[in-house]
């Protein structure tokens, strides 16, 4: 196996490279050379090695390290800026709605300025025919590529620049024009050719399975169909890879044979055939781990060499990571790699039901604290639910290919093909949906940190050293295997700590980074969690609930919800409370309804809702409702066309009656205070000028260290009459960059300013962290990972 040790320290210069300075890189490796050069003049050669691949992680280093910009790079212009940009599509369109359409562009020149640089673009309104490779000419609104900023959920920045992408637009349709012909190449043909093909000859939900098995292509997968794939653990059959590739060059052969085509030359076609699918299919980590794998092992033929198949999976992983050293990063390259490795390292068993199970078991263990650190999964039915789903996936491939290639000849004979898969493919999505429906299918937890996955791998590792040497050397094997079961339990340990530890009595609040929108969690000094609101979803939205507050919940360790309060029934406060609820336990009993009825103690923290309403006689409290509790969300939260039509018409301050009904339902919103010891934030929705007088007037407690500031910012909001009753010290917005409403409003930042506080905005700052033990409050801005602690006991020590 020469090639897996070189392979892993590559991969480990490139794991180290953003904490590893060029110079000191290449300091390593000269002296990892001189070192090794020097033994093996010495003729130690076996002593050698341990330099040399000292050498190899120096070299992985400073491949991996990240190059500097060049000067005319589109990043160093002054963003956010509109734009006229010459490009090239980069990749083929991708379509994810029918008037929504994402490019990814080379740039060539910014208004008659040559710059260079990856864009991806949001295209709304049905454009041109666009194809890959074609020069364009739009007028683009540029933008920084940034992302939702929390803890333990998911950097879509980062994603986006491991792909190249610094600067991301929107376009309009009618602003973007084709600048040659739309002519795409080869590829592209043939696979636009074979999915129209497959959407011609299928039901739409059927057209999409088979898509995503053959193509990869899943974009237009019905989400309950993609949801029951992840629930049953069977996903990567959607995802092409070996398993496509292996049944692809083993039909290939076996044509051959049956066309008695000598075995080299069958080699020789297989391999053209193979690379060729991969061209089509696209650059993805798996496809090209696959296709590597499977030339390396078919050139092994034709040389009539023995194939080694971890070789060949080690010069796959070196391939690729040369050309693209961030994909180590990637989810897909981690999964890929880690479940072929796990299957040629994993013992496997006589028999085709036990090869199977043992197959799919190593897989699945192999790509476990994978799952759970990007995921939050873990599959329970996976291992039983692929040995059903496999068998059928690989015939609905094969046949898929065989209809797909007869599509190319003769419309009516491809026709047989695809009617002759269907009852293939409903069986395929029957067993999903049986699998999915288990109780249990799948666990969410926690990311497990490092040290867990260092003891998780090492047990596996041991085991195999175990199970190898079991018999032929018991007094290595047997410690190996005792070794083996002590660093799973350790690596169980530790993973599970966060959600053992005794909490430290300290109140915790956390104002997520969900764009234009509010999410806010309440974690209190006995480990409880509140939920209030969580943010946005809804059609042609960002299930931000499943996306955004589900992860940032699963990795603080909680599995299960006090209680989740959704301040009114606007989308960007409601439309996430669906998935939350569909993914956690929620205790019952705090709710809005029993805030309604007085004050609740959360773990020593006093939790109260304020009234009265616009209009209400008087009291401090009214008749809350939480519209997901009464089952109205359906009838109240609006789609993004509302929130977004009315919202500029209320801002205006039009009298027209939807601006009105909006205009009610903000100041309907739930208003909540919190006090913990000297500490009290002051959570003011969306509420607007009419509810802050009536709160003024009714002589409510308002008083608050931290404000969350009223509707993003609006200038119907943050009333001067308000913001001195309140008189905050910290006040907090939660608002989405280039949101189209102008939030936030200058004049409210001028007054917040006059009254005193010190401003935080989760557009800059990303998710606002609080925690205090009810004399100081430490203030975390976690874009920046910079803390700020204000003392509110004057004798305390801060």
């Amino acid at each position: 196996m020469p090639a897996a040790p070189v392979a892993l320290a590559f991969a480990s210069g490139i794991a180290i490279a953003p904490w590893t300075h060029p110079d000191v890189a290449w300091t390593a490796w000269l002296a990892s050379l001189a070192i090794a050069g020097a033994l093996l003049l010495a003729g130690r050669t076996a002593s050698a090695a341990a330099p040399l691949l000292a050498g190899v992680v120096a070299v992985g280093a400073v491949h991996g390290i990240e190059p500097p910009l060049p000067q005319d790079h589109i990043a160093h212009l002054e963003l956010p800026r509109i734009a006229r940009v010459d490009a090239r599509l980069a990749a083929e369109p991708v379509r994810w709605a029918p008037d929504r359409l994402r490019l990814l562009i080379d740039v060539e020149r910014v208004d008659d300025v040559p710059r260079s640089g990856r864009v991806q673009v949001a295209v709304y309104g049905v454009p041109p025919p666009l194809a890959k490779g074609q020069r364009i000419a739009a007028e683009l609104s540029l933008y920084p590529a940034t992302g939702l900023r929390n803890p333990g959920t998911f950097d879509y920045a980062e994603s986006l620049g491991r792909e190249g992408i610094r600067v991301t637009a929107t376009a309009r349709a009618d602003r973007l024009k084709p600048v040659d012909d739309a002519t795409p190449p080869w590829p592209a043909r043939i696979k636009r050719r074979s999915l129209a093909a497959i959407s011609l000859a299928l039901p739409p939900a059927s057209a999409a399975l088979l898509a995503g098995l053959l193509l990869g292509e899943r974009s237009d997968l019905p989400r309950e169909l993609d949801d029951g794939f992840r629930r049953a653990g069977v996903y990567h059959v959607l995802a092409v890879s070996g398993f496509n590739v292996v049944l692809l060059a083993a039909a290939v052969l076996a044509l051959c044979r049956l066309a008695r085509v000598a075995r080299r030359a069958a080699a020789v076609v297989a391999i053209v055939v193979v690379t060729g699918f991969a061209a089509v299919v696209g650059p993805e980590p798996s496809v090209l781990r696959a296709v590597v794998m499977a030339v390396l092992v078919l050139a092994a033929l034709l040389l009539e060499r023995e194939a080694s198949v971890t070789n060949s999976l080690a010069l796959a992983a070196l391939a690729i990571l040369i050309v693209r050293p961030g994909d180590l990063r990637d989810p897909g390259f981690q999964l890929s790699f880690a479940a072929t490795a796990g299957i040629v390292a994993a013992p496997m068993p006589r028999g085709v039901i036990a090869g199977a199970i043992a197959v799919s078991a190593a897989a699945q263990l192999a790509v476990l604290p994978i799952a759970l650190t990007h995921f939050n999964q873990l599959s329970t039915i996976g291992v039983v639910a692929n040995l059903a789903v496999v068998p059928l996936a690989g015939v609905a491939t094969v046949a898929g290919l065989l209809a797909v290639g007869a599509s190319f000849l003769s419309a009516s004979a491809a026709q047989v093909g695809f009617d002759a898969l269907w009852p293939v493919l409903l069986a395929i999505r029957g067993v999903v949906a049986l699998a999915a429906a288990v109780p249990g299918a799948v666990v969410h937890l926690p990311a497990p940190p490092w040290v867990a996955i260092v003891c998780y791998a090492a047990s596996l590792a041991l085991g195999l050293v175990w199970w190898h040497l079991r018999e032929k050397r018991p007094r290595v094997g047997r410690p190996s295997g005792a070794a083996a079961l002590a660093l799973q339990a350790l690596a169980v340990a530790v993973a599970a700590w966060p959600a053992l530890v005794p909490t430290d009595g300290r109140l915790r609040l956390v104002i997520l980074d969900v764009g234009q929108g509010d999410a806010i969690v309440l974690e209190a000094p006995d480990g409880r969690v509140l939920l209030v609101d969580a943010g946005a979803g809804g059609p042609m939205r960002l299930d931000v609930g499943e996306r955004v507050v589900a992860p940032f919940l699963w990795n603080r360790g909680h599995l299960r919800v006090a209680g989740a309060i959704v301040t009114h029934a606007d989308a960007d406060h409601a439309g996430g409370m669906r998935s939350i609820r569909r993914l956690f336990g929620i205790a019952g009993g705090l709710d809005a309804d029993a805030l309604a009825r007085g004050p609740v103690w959360l773990g020593g923290a006093m939790l109260s809702s304020l009234g009265p309403w616009p209009g209400a006689s008087g009291g401090a409290s009214g008749p809350l409702r939480d519209p997901l509790l009464l089952g109205a969300a359906g009838r109240d939260v609006r789609d993004a066309a509302d929130h977004g039509s009315v919202g500029s018409v209320v801002e205006e301050g039009s009298r027209h009656p939807a601006a009105r009904s909006r205009r009610s339902r903000n100041d309907e919103a739930v208003v909540l205070r919190i006090e913990y010891g000297l500490v009290s934030f002051l959570l003011a929705s969306d509420i607007e000028a009419a509810r802050e007088h009536a709160l003024v007037a009714s002589g409510a407690p308002l008083a608050a260290t931290v404000l969350k500031v009223g509707h993003h910012g609006s200038r119907t909001s943050s009333t001067p009459e308000f913001l001195e009753a309140v008189d905050p010290v910290i006040a907090v917005i939660s608002v989405g960059p280039r949101n189209p409403y102008g939030h936030p409003d200058p004049g409210v930042l001028e007054r917040l300013t006059a009254a005193g506080a010190r401003v935080y905005r989760t557009d800059r700052d990303g998710a606002v962290i609080f925690e205090t033990d009810g004399r100081t409050l430490r203030v975390t801005r976690w874009a920046a990972r910079a803390t700020e602690r204000f003392c509110l006991d004057p004798e305390a020590i801060c």
